[in-house]
């Protein structure tokens, strides 16, 4: 039986088990960050609060805050942001945040991205598998579990030239689900990551893009030698484009795949799942998680006055077992979206309307999902 543990409790046993891999780790982050930086020299964008308010059929209806702020440092024209945020779902579900990503300038360019967190999520278990509970005997609203999460995901990117950055990455990830082990590997698991990751970026800006390619790939290998429950090696790609049309139109389209590779343990919150705010919109994520996961979405984006514009949107994609291949009708999803700039950044406040194709028979299928957030999904 696992012993129920507070934040604190939680924190000790975390850090006690991966010491010495944390201190490895920010060794290697902290090498590109001997320049310092006069806080004179600044272009600062105007900080902001905003509510967080958000509408999927797996959370209900999500409230909080987000303190975000924009600034570019010397050298730079691309805006950095940092942002800490938090919400509180009406299925008692709630989470804090802190994520940002610093461009630096000089005479090497680099950019360093953080993310770092806890969350407390009842949610549910449908199995894992691109046919969801389907078989295995369950209820279609799942098998419900609370999963207690806390992660820190740190990356630095050194500008090699001709658009390219490369770097080394770090990845730490705690996570409690209660589920029994005939279900899952791992219920309460450790994991410890080192990796690298390589960006190509030729976009005219970070937060909404009208033309240009993004392409991001990076490896992440956890170690039982540093302290994690399962061997795993996890591969992320992102692919982007976008394209500039007439009457200030952009069409833009994003490929992405996660791969989980183990020995079949790979504890079941690392599993790639497919849907989300910013996955195929409209899908519950925690419904099909699996090995791989691939997944193609396509927006167009059309001004209608000054800051508003309007979207539409649709994505197909699915998971797979990659060491059992099995095909499945892939799932779609599609909507329609209003976009309201709130800064020079082109920040924008996004509203998104989705549904998607999903066995009706199951309670979340078919049901429409709404989104509120200050980032695009792509």
């Amino acid at each position: 039986m696992v012993k129920k543990q507070g934040v604190v409790g939680w924190l000790s046993t975390a850090l006690r088990s991966g010491r010495s891999a944390l201190v490895v780790a920010f060794g290697i982050l902290a090498c590109p960050m001997s320049r310092a930086v006069s806080l004179d020299s600044i272009v600062n964008l105007p900080a902001m609060g905003i509510p967080v308010i958000n509408y999927t059929p797996e959370t209900s209806w999500e409230f909080g805050a987000a303190a975000q702020g924009y600034f570019c440092l010397p050298g730079q024209q691309k805006t950095s942001i940092v942002q800490l945020d938090g919400a509180y779902t009406l299925k008692h579900q709630w989470y804090v945040n802190t994520l940002g990503t610093v461009y630096f300038g000089g005479r090497t360019p680099w950019q360093l991205q953080y993310r770092a967190g806890y969350n407390h999520r009842p949610t549910a278990f449908y199995g894992i598998g691109n046919q969801g509970t389907t078989g295995i005997g369950m209820l279609r609203s799942g098998l419900p579990f609370d999963l207690k999460r806390g992660y820190v995901d740190v990356q630095t990117r050194i500008s090699v030239g001709g658009n390219w950055s490369v770097g080394p990455l770090f990845d730490f990830q705690h996570q409690h689900t209660g589920l029994p082990d005939s279900l899952t590997a791992h219920p309460t698991s450790t994991q410890w990551g080192l990796g690298i990751v390589a960006q190509y970026d030729t976009r005219d800006r970070v937060y909404y893009p009208t033309r240009g390619l993004f392409f991001k790939a990076a490896l992440t290998h956890y170690e039982r030698a540093l302290g994690s429950s399962a061997r795993i090696t996890m591969l992320h790609i992102d692919l982007r484009q976008f394209v500039p049309l007439p009457y200030d139109f952009t069409w833009a389209w994003q490929f992405r795949s996660q791969c989980a590779m183990s020995a079949g343990d790979t504890p079941y919150p690392m599993l790639p799942g497919l849907g989300g705010q910013d996955g195929l919109r409209g899908i519950n994520k925690s419904m099909f998680r699996d090995d791989l996961m691939m997944a193609l979405q396509t927006e167009l984006r059309i001004p209608i006055w000054t800051i508003f514009r309007a979207t539409v949107f649709a994505g197909i994609g699915d998971v797979y077992d990659i060491h059992d291949w099995q095909w499945a009708v892939p799932k779609v999803s599609y909507g329609l979206g209003l976009r309201m700039s709130i800064n020079r950044a082109k920040v924008n406040i996004r509203f998104d309307l989705a549904r998607s194709n999903v066995d009706p028979r199951w309670d979340t299928a078919n049901a429409y999902s709404f989104y509120l957030t200050a980032t695009e999904a792509f």
